[in-house]
């Protein structure tokens, strides 16, 4: 084992130590900075830290795109107009070739 090896083994398990990842990302070069920031801020483990990350999580939460189930049971696709788009669909649910079980190995 060299000595780089032997220094970056070292280092990771200072960080899981310390309940640490190392983490890398792509971003803008406009957000960089902010990344940098953000993650500096995220280390200190603090107050402040806590409310990053209530803030983050809150804020990710909140853009969440809708289940496939939840756009279907949307009521605005419920609408009469769309009653022969969801009849075509249960047409083709029960054509014979939909119907065929199919031989997988998971």
């Amino acid at each position: 084992m060299d000595a780089r090896t032997k220094a970056l083994k070292a280092h990771r398990k200072r960080l899981q130590a310390r309940r640490m990842k190392r983490v890398e990302v792509t971003v803008r070069n406009q957000d960089a900075e902010v990344v940098r920031r953000l993650a500096a801020e995220l280390r200190r483990d603090d107050a402040n830290s806590e409310r990053l990350r209530s803030v983050i999580r809150g804020a990710l939460a909140a853009r969440r795109a809708p289940t496939l189930a939840e756009a279907l049971y949307d009521p605005v696709i419920a609408g009469p107009e769309f009653d022969d788009v969801f009849e075509e669909i249960e047409r083709q649910r029960r054509h014979p070739a939909m119907m065929k079980e199919r031989d997988l190995n998971l």
